[in-house]
């Protein structure tokens, strides 16, 4: 029997991660070797005839495939038979990346966001849509002129033109001749006026000239809404158009916030990358400082081994954590509009005090200033519209119309007026399938659906108010926490690493004290990145 001392090897614990191990046996071509863990953490071997080297290789190797160690673990067990410092590679110099503040990004996503692209189309498609409206429902002047020659062939019966050489003729009636007419129109939905003048030279010896004059006009004095069926049409695509100014608002607003949503996480990552970088720097020193232990005879390869897993473990937190901040930056780019494979990082940003907004002020702000909150009522508004429009179909249309003409003989000196007036009145169907009513019950379901989904809306945020404050105010003591947590960890350390040069320590706690010393530094910057956001959700939440 020979005991660990002829090994050259100091009695020390295995550690392995989720895993007690009480036993390990090693089987070999001279024999079996038995290796076993107690409370003081003894080795011992069985048989004799095994050497230094071949036990500690074995040692190695069964640790980590005890436990299912990856390959970039089994080839750090293979490198520590010869715990010698690796010579060190210069990297070569790369340049810095340059260095964007929050400013910055919200400007550059105002100008170049394809969502901010997307709600100015549809603004201008919608103050397109106001203009058209407008214009159809407007006034409008027309005018025309007209010169026709008029004559007769063949025949032996009077002449059956219409036209006469007196002024009895009424405006617009032409003589067999030479004729000239000008028109003139001003009108819009249920408003018409119209002014015709004509002048005619008959043929013949009389050479006889006729002149006239007509006005017309008609005015619809009632259809069945306020002001009239197209002052509510108006009305419609007025409150469209507002409905698009909030939606374009909203998507700054929600560009904005996703721009620094993702300017916060990116800064967050950013954080924990360097702290990453600074525990593989720490466990490289703690590496250099077993290998020096250990060609002193002061540690074992066991020590050696944790330590290596330990600095493996880091480079490898190391490495998934800049691929977050890979994918992350690449979010920040998709939100301002940059490419995706724009290389930059992000300044820090000063945490923001808590607010001091109560529960009431918060939700009255929020009421006011969400973009749903705007756009429903601005929908109630439309379906309301659309409902007294849809009304007006079931009621008769009456209008009054009115004409006058005149005419005079130049020839003859003589001349005559005329003049006319009347109601007109447009009825509606009287049978229609149907069809009346069921777009009356629609445009009446739309108006009741908006109402409903706005109070819903007013309790949603008022829930989400609440949750939002709350969550400030969690993420703050949680910082304050993890701040305290750091430094209890730090402490923690420091202690053990006494301990451990003292001769009273494990390098097991060492390494359980570092990390628990790098969680809790990454922990501290994960904190500082809630808050923030936490921030941005109330802000969010309020429509600021």
């Amino acid at each position: 029997m020979c005991s660990s001392a002829q090994f050259g090897v100091r009695p020390v614990p295995i550690f392995m991660t989720g895993l007690k191990v009480r036993s390990l046996t090693l089987r070999g071509q001279q024999g079996d070797v038995r290796i076993s863990t107690s409370a003081r953490a003894t080795m011992r071997a069985e048989r004799q005839g095994w050497n230094m080297n071949r036990l500690a290789m074995l040692l190695t190797m069964g640790s980590l495939l005890s436990v299912g160690a990856v390959s970039v673990f089994a080839q750090t067990a293979a490198d520590a038979g010869t715990p010698e410092a690796q010579p060190t590679v210069n990297a070569p110099t790369v340049a810095p990346l340059p260095v964007f503040s929050l400013e910055e990004c919200v400007a550059a996503a105002r100008s170049t966001s394809p969502n901010l692209k997307l709600t100015t189309i549809s603004q201008d498609t919608a103050r397109a849509a106001l203009i058209q409206a407008r214009a159809e429902n407007g006034l409008a002047l027309g005018e025309s002129g007209q010169y026709t020659h008029q004559g007769s062939f063949g025949g032996t019966g009077a002449s059956l033109t219409t036209g006469t050489s007196s002024a009895g003729g009424t405006g617009g009636s032409s003589v067999n001749g030479e004729n000239f007419q000008g028109d003139l129109s001003l009108t819009r939905p249920g408003t018409s006026l119209g002014l015709t003048a004509h002048h005619g030279i008959e043929e013949g010896a009389s050479n006889d000239k006729v002149s006239s004059f007509g006005l017309t006009g008609a005015q619809t004095v009632f259809d069945g809404y306020p002001g009239g069926r197209a002052a509510g049409i108006v009305q419609e695509a007025e409150s469209a158009y507002k409905i698009a100014e909030v939606s374009s608002a909203a998507a700054m607003k929600n560009v904005i916030y996703l721009v620094r949503q993702a300017y916060y996480t990116l800064l967050g990552d950013q954080d924990t990358v360097v702290l990453r970088q600074a525990t593989v720097g720490q466990a490289a020193e703690n590496l250099a400082q077993y290998q020096g232990l250990f060609t002193a005879r002061r540690a074992t390869r066991l020590d050696v081994l944790q330590v290596q897993v330990a600095l493996s473990q880091s480079q490898l937190d190391v490495r998934t954590a800049q691929n977050t901040a890979v994918v992350d930056r690449q979010r920040l780019s998709l939100a301002i509009g940059w490419p995706l494979d724009k290389q930059y990082n992000v300044a820090d940003s000063p945490l923001p005090d808590l607010p001091s907004l109560g529960p009431e002020a918060a939700l009255k702000q929020a009421l006011a200033n969400r973009p749903e909150v705007m756009t429903l009522a601005q929908n109630i508004i439309a379906a309301g519209i659309a409902l007294s429009l849809q009304k007006s179909q079931s009621l008769p249309q009456i209008s009054l119309i009115g004409s006058v003409t005149f005419g005079y003989d130049w020839t003859a000196q003589t001349d005559q007026g005329a003049f006319a007036a009347g109601v007109s009145i447009a009825l509606p169907p009287l049978i229609d399938g149907g069809l009346q009513n069921a777009l009356l019950t629609q445009a009446a379901d739309l108006l009741t659906t908006d109402n409903i989904q706005q109070a819903e809306l007013s309790k949603s945020i008022t829930i989400d108010v609440g949750n939002a404050l709350f969550g400030v105010a969690d993420a703050k003591d949680r910082r304050d926490l993890a701040v305290l947590n750091l430094q209890q960890a730090q402490g923690q350390y420091d202690l053990e690493k006494a301990k451990l040069e003292a001769g009273s320590g494990t390098t097991l706690d060492v390494l359980t004290a570092f990390s628990a010393l790098a969680t809790a530094r990454v922990g501290l910057a994960q904190a500082k990145s809630s808050y923030l956001l936490a921030i941005l959700n109330l802000d969010s939440v309020m429509g600021v």
